[in-house]
């Protein structure tokens, strides 16, 4: 189909942009335009990924690229790019790179909330179901005395569930581990995401005029902006602080 071709030559076009613009970024001796420029290759990330989701609605692939855009963000604020700690300039990067990892970790609970929602359903029902076998009256009482038989073996609320696999050495079915732990990880996206916006609000409040402007300029952005969006007023946002820096 043409639109899927288009598609998957505009993510190889993105991918390739934001590998040559990183391949610059490590040649730069300047911590600034250093920072800058991988940011720069996030972004072209950013499009890589949207252009994958559009391809395949699965975004498996997209998933991967936008865990990778994450990490560059991640790697950009260890950069420590501006030596004053207190300057506004600093603030403004952090409040980007803060909110590109915050609509990001979006996406990302977004591509697999699906699972998420079918292990959620799973798990409740696992546990539901020791719960109500922990609630159950044991066979081991005697009805007589109301005391336990001392040849009566105590019940195993997990080995009385259906088999789910082996089992693992907390006890638990390996794969309501595994279940467990994807589950956690997925949703700990929306969780990071919202504690990466509360700590961007408080930055955001110290720099109201930037960011009043450049949402009147660009869009509003928020939570639940899409990925689109947030590479517009992400791009927008640091070439103004460019032009502040006289950053090239």
């Amino acid at each position: 189909k043409p639109p899927v071709k288009l598609d998957r030559q505009q993510a190889d076009f993105h991918m390739k942009e934001a590998k040559k613009l990183k391949q610059k970024a490590e040649l730069m001796t300047d911590k600034v335009g250093k920072a800058f420029k991988y940011l720069e290759a996030a972004l072209s990330l950013i499009e890589c990924g949207i252009a994958m989701e559009s391809e395949s609605p699965a975004c498996k692939a997209a998933y991967s690229v936008y865990s990778e855009s994450v990490d560059l963000i991640k790697f950009i604020m260890s950069l420590k790019s501006f030596s004053d700690a207190s300057a506004p300039q600093e603030k403004i990067f952090a409040v980007l790179c803060m909110r590109c990892q915050s609509i990001l970790n979006m996406a990302m609970f977004r591509c697999k909330k699906d699972i998420a929602i079918k292990y959620s359903r799973a798990l409740n029902e696992h546990f539901s179901g020791l719960f109500k076998v922990a609630q159950a009256p044991s066979p081991c009482i005697a009805r007589t005395t109301g005391t336990p038989s001392p040849l009566s073996p105590m019940p195993s609320p997990v080995g009385s569930q259906p088999s789910a696999g082996s089992v693992g050495s907390s006890g638990m079915p390996v794969t309501i581990q595994n279940m467990t732990s994807s589950y956690v990880t997925i949703t700990s996206h929306v969780l990071t995401a919202f504690d990466l916006w509360e700590q961007a609000e408080i930055l955001t409040r110290k720099n109201k005029e930037f960011f009043a402007q450049l949402s009147t300029s660009v869009c509003a952005l928020a939570l639940n902006s899409s990925l689109m969006d947030l590479v517009h007023y992400t791009r927008q946002g640091f070439q103004r602080l460019k032009q502040a820096t006289k950053t090239p």
